[in-house]
Order: C-alpha cells, then sequence, then structure tokens
C-alpha cells in the first residue's frame, strides 16, 4: 500500500510482486485505498493513434503507457479513430 500511495503504478507493484495487475487493484481496494486513474496526456494520445493506425492493437499500445487496453480504447474512441474487431477489421 506505501508504494502505492508512494506513486507506484500497478504494472510496476504487479511486476514486482508477479501478480496481475488487477490483484493489485483489488488488494488496493480492499484496504480502502483511493484509486486513482490514469489518462494519457495529449501527445501519448496522439502516439497511441499513430500506432493504432500503423496496426498495432490498443493492447500492444497499453503498456508503453503503462496504462491498462481500455485507458487506450476509450481515448482513441475521443478522439474519432475507427475501431477494427479482433481480427483486424475495421467496425
Amino acid at each position: 500500500m506505501a508504494a502505492y500511495l508512494g506513486g507506484k503504478t500497478f504494472y510496476e507493484l504487479a511486476q514486482q510482486f508477479s501478480i496481475h495487475r488487477n490483484n493489485v487493484s483489488n488488494l488496493l481496494k480492499r484496504q480502502g485505498v483511493l484509486l486513482r486513474w490514469r489518462s494519457l496526456s495529449p501527445s501519448q494520445i496522439d502516439l497511441a493513434v499513430e500506432l493504432y493506425r500503423e496496426g498495432h492493437s490498443a493492447a500492444a499500445i497499453a503498456p508503453q503507457f503503462e496504462c491498462d487496453p481500455g485507458t487506450v480504447r476509450l481515448a482513441l474512441i475521443k478522439t474519432g479513430v475507427r475501431m477494427r474487431d479482433s481480427h483486424g477489421r475495421e467496425r
């Protein structure tokens, strides 16, 4: 808990303890820790859009920004990017 409150991310803690980041989140919630949610900066969003248009998935882009693929997906949608299905076809 102290490491998270000191600024470490879910990803850093998950790697440190060899557990999934969702387990880190669940453990912190059980301890009553108010979780901070990460959003992407404008420059990160620009890079995410570029990478996605090059064919990378949101899941492949997310680790670069130490965030959840859903965070990347929402940022892409907000910028008007047409999302692909799991087979790479535009929706």
